[in-house]
C-alpha cells in the first residue's frame, strides 16, 4: 500500500482560493433567494439588517455607518467587546473595524470543506459578527446554543414555579 503524504490530508481545498472566490463575489448576484431571485452576498446582508441574530437575539446592523478605519474611533463607538475567554476584541476586516453585531453570512457547512455549497441559500445564515466568531468552525454550535437556552428556560420556570418539578404526570394532563 502506498503512503499518503500527510500535508495532502490537512485540507481538501486551498483556503486562500476559497477566500478569494468569496471576496470577489460580494456584489455579484450569485445567491438564489427564494423570494427575490439571484442576489449578491451584500444584498443578502442588507436584507438581514435590523433583524435579531438567531443566537444572541441582538439586532444586527449593516452599512458604512457601522464601520470605521480608526481603531480608536471603533473603541469610542463601543465596538470593542469581551470574547468568551475574556479578551478585548474588535471585529476587523482589512483596515476596517466593525460593530460587534454587524451582519455576517455564516456557512452552516464550512465553505473551505464544501465549496460547492458556498452560494447555496440553504447553507447560508445571517448571524452577527460576534456570534460568528464564537461559532468559528464548530458544527454543533447551534445545538450547544439551544441546550444553553433550554437550561436557562428550565431554570427560569423552576424559579417562577418552584413546585413545577413535583407535579405528578396525572395532574399535568
Amino acid at each position: 500500500m502506498s503512503k499518503i503524504r500527510l500535508d495532502k490530508l490537512y485540507t481538501l481545498y486551498d483556503a486562500s482560493e476559497i477566500k478569494d472566490i468569496w471576496n470577489a463575489a460580494q456584489t455579484v448576484p450569485c445567491i438564489k433567494d427564494p423570494k427575490e431571485g439571484f442576489i449578491s452576498p451584500y444584498k443578502y446582508r442588507t436584507n438581514k439588517s435590523s433583524k435579531p441574530c438567531p443566537y444572541c437575539g441582538k439586532k444586527m446592523v449593516h452599512g458604512k455607518q457601522y464601520s470605521t478605519q480608526s481603531k480608536e474611533e471603533a473603541k469610542k463607538r463601543g465596538y470593542e467587546y469581551k470574547t468568551i475567554d475574556g479578551k478585548s476584541y474588535i471585529n476587523q476586516a482589512g483596515s476596517s473595524y466593525y460593530h460587534e453585531h454587524y451582519v455576517t453570512i455564516d456557512h452552516k457547512l464550512n465553505k473551505a470543506r464544501f465549496p460547492e455549497k458556498m452560494f447555496d441559500y440553504d447553507n447560508l445564515e445571517a448571524i452577527c459578527w460576534r456570534c460568528n466568531n464564537e461559532k468559528s468552525d464548530n458544527l454543533i454550535f447551534e445545538l450547544e446554543h439551544k441546550l444553553e437556552h433550554l437550561k436557562s428556560l428550565k431554570k427560569s420556570v423552576f424559579n417562577r414555579y418552584p413546585n413545577a418539578h413535583q407535579t405528578s404526570p396525572e395532574k399535568r394532563q
